[in-house]
């Protein structure tokens, strides 16, 4: 079953979900499984140019930001 509609192709859009997450409910992949396809999703995005090699640390501070503040109280948020 491909999930990739637009929104404004599904009449019923309830229905649509209900068998999405049937679906992936049904999914089961292992570790090794979710790890080969996250390698092969970011070897892809970084032929695409989305990750330059020539400083991979650009960016981090924002990133750990967020991290902090997804995993602290965001009324209080610590960056």
């Amino acid at each position: 079953m491909d999930f990739l509609y637009l929104d404004h192709m599904v009449k019923d859009a309830e229905y649509f979900d209900r068998q999405k997450r049937t679906w992936l409910s049904q999914q089961h992949l292992s570790l090794d499984e979710k790890f080969r396809i996250l390698d092969a999703l970011y070897e892809e995005a970084r032929l695409f140019g989305h990750f330059d090699e020539s400083d991979l640390l650009l960016g981090l501070e924002d990133d750990v930001c967020v991290a902090a503040m997804l995993n602290a109280n965001v009324s209080n948020p610590p960056c």
